[in-house]
């Protein structure tokens, strides 16, 4: 629904309340291996067949010895096949051709080369993100966060993670924007999610309140990216600035406590099965952080397919506002936490949009779409 002045309904600002938990932790850190339960599920991807794995590759003996007897699976007679899969690392499955067990290989630097300081403080990043996230139990039905079975430094800075199966967000989001789906199953998807994000940033809630003037740093380096690649001029540069600056005055972004952020929440980093069953994935970029930042990039990437596949903001409102609705269902006051994260959202979907358009593969018209509705949620602020 659009209101008289064209913002959507579902990011006008409203009066501030606070939504954090004030759940804490300090998790050990934990050594290889870990405790198997037995769980498994089917992971929907394009993978590329690469033959078996040779023994003399370093991966090879960490399965053998370490990963598969985890899952059941004698080392000594193991058959591993390798496929390649996509990911801004290199990332590998890696299947038993005897019992068809499998597992997700993830190099955050070179495969085989032992790891560089910055390539290990990612790989211990993501590593300690997982920990946390099945310490406060997201590690059983109906929220499942992928589980490590060894960190290996030596050989590229690998992390060996379970194989999660299951439909992620992006195949049903894109089937219903092309009209080839029902939009119950949208709607069903997103209750499932809201209900999984919220349960871990609330878990995770801590008493220090979020540094929103971080977030604005963020949106500067989108847009001076922007016009280094030719594709934001100086006016408009200056704009997105000012409108940041604008945001940096609106009080309920200082306001909430920090949570832990999966970092990455974009349609191909969770499953879904039947029911409210989530899985989470790829939580390199996890961080502390406002939980609006999860929510909103969310929120941007509904409204990213909509416009991608229908040309229209319009189409993806429902979806958004069932969406924050449902992840304000899980606080005390529902109204409330739903006022208050629908003032905030309007950045974060921003952001994403911007980050979308930076992309090589975005065609200059629709880019210009992206940075218009970017430039439109910007303003909908209110100081």
């Amino acid at each position: 629904m659009i209101g008289g002045d064209g913002v959507e309904w579902w990011c006008r600002p409203r009066s501030p309340a606070g939504i954090a938990g004030s759940t804490t932790f300090a998790p050990e850190f934990r050594t290889i291996p870990f405790a198997w339960a037995r769980v498994r599920y089917i992971r929907t991807v394009i993978r590329e067949r690469l033959g078996p794995l040779p023994r003399s590759d370093p991966s090879h003996a960490v399965l053998v010895r370490h990963v598969f007897p985890q899952l059941g699976v004698d080392g000594d007679r193991a058959r591993i096949r390798a496929y390649r899969l996509g990911g801004s690392n290199a990332v590998f499955e890696f299947e038993d051709r005897v019992s068809c067990a499998k597992v997700i290989g993830k190099f955050y630097g070179r495969p085989g080369v032992p790891a560089s300081g910055d390539v290990m403080n990612r790989m211990f990043r993501e590593y300690r993100a997982i920990e946390r996230m099945r310490e406060i139990g997201l590690d059983r039905h109906p929220h499942q966060v992928i589980r490590v079975f060894a960190a290996v430094p030596e050989i590229g800075g690998a992390l060996f993670l379970e194989h999660l199966d299951g439909e992620t967000l992006g195949v049903v989001l894109d089937a219903v924007a092309q009209g080839k789906q029902s939009s119950g199953d949208l709607y069903a998807r997103l209750t499932a999610l809201a209900y999984f994000l919220a349960t871990m940033h609330n878990r995770t809630a801590r008493e220090e309140l979020v540094a929103f003037a971080t977030d604005v740093k963020y949106l500067r380096k989108l847009t001076r990216t922007l016009r280094e690649l030719g594709h934001l001029g100086e006016s408009t540069d200056r704009e997105f600035r000012a409108l940041g600056d604008r945001w940096m005055g609106f009080g309920p972004m200082w306001e909430d406590q920090k949570v832990l952020l999966h970092g990455d929440a974009t349609p191909a980093n969770f499953l879904f099965r039947s029911g409210m069953w989530v899985g989470g994935i790829d939580f390199e970029r996890s961080h502390f952080g406002d939980r609006s930042y999860d929510v909103g990039r969310i929120a941007g990437e509904l409204q990213h397919a909509f416009l991608r596949h229908r040309n229209s903001r319009r189409a993806a409102e429902p979806f958004i506002g069932h969406f924050l609705w449902e992840y304000a269902c899980h606080f005390p006051d529902r109204h409330a936490a739903f006022a208050h994260i629908c003032s905030r959202t309007p950045f974060h979907l921003a952001t994403t949009l911007l980050r979308i358009a930076r992309n090589a593969w975005v065609a200059d018209d629709y880019r210009a779409v992206l940075l218009d509705s970017a430039r439109d949620a910007l303003a909908s602020v209110v100081r």
